[in-house]
């Protein structure tokens, strides 16, 4: 746990060391698409919101907190993190090439009840085996989707304020909606998305597996 909160205080942005892009900025999250580039140290800065970042890469960063004590950390490639607002350091990417990650900033605080959710409709209980739940905590439950080709999921509820996904593969998915209407959805690995509340199931309508990354938002 330990490595796990000072490995989230690295979060790519252009003010310590990345390219970064925002992609979705709205009233619960800011989500930013970051490159950082190999041995270019940023400044001291800190992080003052939680945050989930999801790594695209796999990586090497060496981060140094304000008080001299470092922290060698390596990254797989989807591999994702739950980042603490944190104090002061510097990070830099130690590997060899460009290092791509999404930092999701978590804007308001927790809810004061938790969402309420239906056990036949939620998504992490109905089908663990596509659903892999990797944390859950007062502000946000994040887990890892997959389907195989052709598979269908069950119908199922993201409930709160709102759902984040990050795609780790291409997507060609159709969505059906309770009521049985049906629209055509297609991603590129790395690309976010954002909705709210909603109720559907997808069918992995290409040849691949897909697999993402689901936040939602309490």
């Amino acid at each position: 746990m330990h490595r796990l909160l000072l490995a989230a205080l690295f979060a790519a942005t252009s003010l310590n060391g990345a390219d970064g892009r925002i992609r979705i900025d709205n009233d619960f999250v800011r989500v930013i698409h970051a490159v950082t580039q190999p041995h270019v140290k940023g400044p001291m800065h800190r992080h003052e919101l939680n945050r989930v970042i999801v790594y695209l890469d796999a990586g090497d960063l060496t981060v140094v907190s304000q008080d001299g004590h470092k922290d060698e950390q390596h990254w797989k490639a989807g591999q994702v993190a739950w980042a603490p607002a944190g104090g002061m350091h510097t990070s830099e990417n130690v590997g060899a090439g460009p290092f791509r990650l999404v930092e999701v900033e978590i804007k308001r605080p927790a809810p004061a009840a938790a969402p309420v959710r239906k056990p036949a409709l939620d998504p992490v209980a109905i089908d663990p085996r596509h659903n892999i739940l990797l944390f859950d905590n007062p502000q946000v439950r994040v887990f890892r989707s997959w389907r195989e080709p052709g598979g269908t999921e069950k119908m199922h509820e993201h409930t709160g304020s709102g759902r984040l996904v990050v795609l780790l593969t291409n997507l060609d998915a159709q969505i059906k909606a309770p009521d049985g209407a049906a629209t055509p959805q297609h991603g590129t690995a790395g690309d976010v998305l954002w909705s709210g509340p909603v109720t559907h199931a997808a069918t992995n309508t290409g040849s691949q597996r897909f697999e993402m990354v689901v936040i939602e938002i309490k």
